[in-house]
């Protein structure tokens, strides 16, 4: 009888929760965010730019903690070239500085020896965690010149994505020194070939949250199926568990969102995430919002678009983009003040920072 009333509790409690969560008023991005803001581009002239996203320090200054690799490698040595940098401010919108390499290569008997990718970082208890993608590859890339372009028809590129895992690495400081491990923190299992685009955040209710995806298969699969997951720990080192199912699936496409963030604010787990080309929405390719009572269970939000592929600032440029992705939120005081985001413009390769505000009336 004690476990049938407490099972019952359990349930009620749920209920309510998603009563709850339902009747709170969704966030609406195309109200929040001014329709000509102020341009705010963190650029480096040699390198592109992409994933990044800011906390603040002890030392009152803003990291940005970024993806970069030689724009004379071309876009898709994402893959074999990227490195996890840092750069710093003393305001939120920047401009912003550069700083150091948080997490260089070094060497191919690491699992993340080669390449360092999409960071994600959080504070927590006085650490600082530093979530990646990595890889290590055959070092084929090492004995080439710096103006080789990495692309999708080569052999070696695809050496290096086949071996993507997640890592997070811990520092005192954002300046670093930073540990890193000899093994990733979530490694690849039967059925899932990669693993990367980590995103973490910590509910509520103290458990870390971690989304990130897979490609689904072995290494002989050709067939890009893209699933993503969210896994729970109470230490932000894990080990963490899988949920299970996947987040955010549709049946018209095995690839339906890429390059998310997810976060708690108002008493409603959020997300945003790109549509690949599913168009999920009338908006097309464009930012989406989806929402959760548990942050494990989504669907997309009443208000669903974040942004389109374009955007004319306050000074009057306009740009159309041909990638405008891997959101990041800072949260202060309990909502999003600023959204982070990788940008590339149609028809050109050198891709940047965009940070935006999120302004409450």
């Amino acid at each position: 009888m004690k476990v049938s009333i407490k099972f019952f509790l359990v349930l009620l409690f749920l209920s309510f929760s998603d009563i709850s969560a339902q009747n709170i008023e969704s966030l609406n991005f195309t109200k929040l965010i001014p329709e000509y803001p102020e341009k705010n581009f963190f650029k480096m002239d040699n390198y592109n730019v992409w994933c990044n996203g800011a906390l603040k320090g002890d030392d009152g200054k803003y990291h940005l903690f970024f993806s970069r690799w030689k724009k004379s490698r071309g876009f898709d040595a994402w893959c074999t070239h990227s490195e996890v940098a840092h750069a710093v401010s003393d305001k939120l919108f920047g401009p912003y500085s550069f700083s150091d390499v948080a997490l260089p290569a070094r060497g191919t008997q690491f699992w993340d020896g080669e390449m360092t990718h999409n960071p994600h970082v959080i504070r927590h208890k006085g650490k600082y965690y530093l979530y990646y993608t990595a890889n290590t590859g055959s070092g084929y890339w090492k004995t080439t010149d710096d103006s080789v372009r990495p692309t999708m028809r080569d052999a070696e590129w695809w050496v290096n994505r086949n071996n993507q895992r997640i890592g997070v690495a811990v520092a005192s400081s954002p300046y670093g020194p930073w540990k890193r491990f000899d093994k990733p923190l979530l490694d690849t299992v039967a059925g899932r070939k990669t693993m990367g685009v980590p995103t973490v955040f910590k509910r509520p209710d103290g458990q870390f949250s971690i989304a990130y995806k897979s490609v689904m298969g072995n290494q002989k699969t050709t067939k890009t199926v893209v699933k993503h997951f969210i896994a729970l720990s109470k230490n932000p080192l894990g080990p963490f568990k899988d949920y299970d199912k996947p987040f955010i699936t549709s049946p018209k496409t095995d690839f339906p969102i890429d390059d998310h963030v997810e976060w708690y604010q108002d008493g409603k787990y959020y997300c945003i995430a790109k549509d690949h080309g599913d168009k999920i929405t009338e908006h097309g390719i464009a930012l989406l919002l989806f929402e959760s009572a548990n942050g494990l269970d989504w669907n997309l939000s009443k208000n669903s678009l974040v942004h389109k592929f374009n955007i004319t600032f306050s000074n009057g440029e306009s740009f159309d983009f041909e990638r405008f992705e891997m959101p990041k939120v800072y949260i202060e005081k309990g909502k999003v003040v600023a959204l982070f985001l990788a940008a590339k413009e149609k028809g050109k390769e050198h891709s940047f920072s965009v940070v935006l505000p999120v302004i409450y009336k």
